[in-house]
């Protein structure tokens, strides 16, 4: 079965991202949904990281996910709705335990959504939303 993240490869510096994905993908399909969580998380750091190296590039002190998180949140360079789905994917890893069937695929829906944001906002890119398909074996 294809990839819905596939097609991060057609984009420059998205190569970790599509890996990473294609790994919390797999790890879906196989019911390993604690697996899937803390991958989306690491998936949700570096985008946020890649976001504030974007918005904010005179920047000159490290950051971690969670300190860039406050700084797109407080200079409001995305929106809340942005926010609000960093956030939620950022805070999946945190209780990867707890995670059922029904929750990651939510999840990785909304992480689908959030890389085809970033591909068509920031890379010029032509995705379209809405052609997610993930079942599970």
């Amino acid at each position: 079965m294809a990839s819905n993240f596939a097609f991060l490869k057609s984009y420059h510096g998205m190569h970790k991202l599509h890996h990473l994905s294609h790994m919390a993908e797999k790890a879906y399909r196989n019911g390993q949904f604690a697996t899937e969580a803390l991958l989306i998380s690491e998936i949700s750091g570096r985008l946020i990281r890649k976001l504030v190296k974007q918005e904010l590039p005179n920047l000159n002190h490290p950051f971690n996910s969670e300190d860039g998180l406050i700084m797109l949140q407080t200079t409001q360079l995305l929106n809340d709705e942005l926010i609000m789905l960093l956030t939620q994917l950022r805070a999946a890893g945190r209780h990867p335990r707890r995670i059922d069937a029904a929750f990651a695929y939510q999840i990785m829906v909304k992480l689908h959504y959030l890389l085809i944001w970033y591909v068509n906002h920031y890379l010029d890119g032509h995705e379209e939303p809405g052609h997610f398909k993930l079942h599970r074996h």
